[in-house]
C-alpha cells in the first residue's frame, strides 16, 4: 500500500489531548444528565438501551459520557456512543466544531481538518514501517478512502489491550471487516490502493474493527 504522510504527530497528539479535555453540555431522555438537551439529534431511548453495557463517567461539565469506547460490540454501537458524546448538531470539542458522521461517503464540500466519525469496510489493511497502521476502506456508497492511524495511537490501543483493556483492535488486516472510529479529514491527499490516483485521507485518532 502506498501511503500519504500523516500530519505532524505532535500536532495530532496535542489535538487529541484537547479533545479529551473538552466537554459538551446536554442531557439524555433517560435522565443521564442534569441539563436540558442542547441537541435535537441525540440517540433515542432505544438506541441508548442498546449500549447500556458501555460504561460512563462524568465529563468536565458533569454530564455523563461514554468513556470506554473500545468496548463497543459493533461499529453501530460505537456510532451511538459517539453521537451521545458528540451530537452532530452541536458544536463541541477542542475547536468548538461539529462532528461530521461519515457513514455513507465523503461530501466533496467537506473542509479539511474536520473532525469526523468514519465507517467503512476494510479492503486492505497493513502495518506501516513507521509503526502506524494504514487501510484502504470501501465506504457504503462504494467510494474509496485511505485511513492512517499514527504509531502513537496504535501503540496506545495495543498497550491498553495488553493491560486488560477492551479489545478495540481484533483483526485490522481482515478484508471485509468493518473499521470505524474518530479522525481528522485531510482532504483528497491519500493514495488509492491500486496506486492510480488520489483518494480522501483520514488521520485516525481511535479505531475499532468489528465483524459488523
Amino acid at each position: 500500500m502506498r501511503v500519504s504522510t500523516p500530519p505532524s504527530q505532535s500536532v495530532v497528539l496535542s489535538f487529541l489531548f484537547l479533545l479529551q479535555a473538552a466537554g459538551l453540555a446536554g442531557c439524555s431522555k433517560l435522565h443521564l444528565g442534569h441539563q436540558a438537551p442542547a441537541s435535537t439529534q441525540l440517540p433515542s431511548d432505544r438506541e441508548l438501551e442498546r449500549i447500556a453495557y458501555m460504561s460512563k463517567s462524568p465529563g468536565p461539565d458533569g454530564r455523563p459520557m461514554f468513556d470506554q469506547l473500545g468496548k463497543a460490540r459493533s461499529c453501530r454501537d460505537l456510532e451511538i456512543a459517539m453521537r451521545w458524546n458528540r451530537p452532530p448538531d452541536v458544536n463541541g470539542g477542542a475547536f468548538n466544531e461539529k462532528m461530521i458522521y461519515l457513514t455513507s461517503g465523503i461530501p466533496e464540500s467537506l473542509p479539511k481538518q474536520s473532525e469526523v466519525f468514519i465507517l467503512g469496510e476494510i479492503e486492505h489493511g497493513q502495518s506501516l514501517p513507521s509503526g502506524a497502521w494504514g487501510w484502504s476502506l470501501k465506504m457504503p456508497d462504494g467510494s474509496e478512502v485511505q485511513a492512517i492511524e499514527a504509531a502513537e495511537y496504535w501503540q496506545k490501543q495495543e498497550q491498553a489491550q495488553q493491560e486488560g483493556g477492551p479489545a478495540a483492535v481484533v483483526k485490522p488486516y481482515a478484508r471485509g471487516r468493518k473499521l470505524c472510529g474518530h479522525g481528522i479529514y485531510q482532504g483528497v491527499t491519500g493514495r488509492s490502493f491500486n496506486g492510480t490516483g488520489q483518494v480522501p485521507l483520514v488521520s485516525v485518532l481511535f479505531s475499532i474493527d468489528r465483524s459488523h
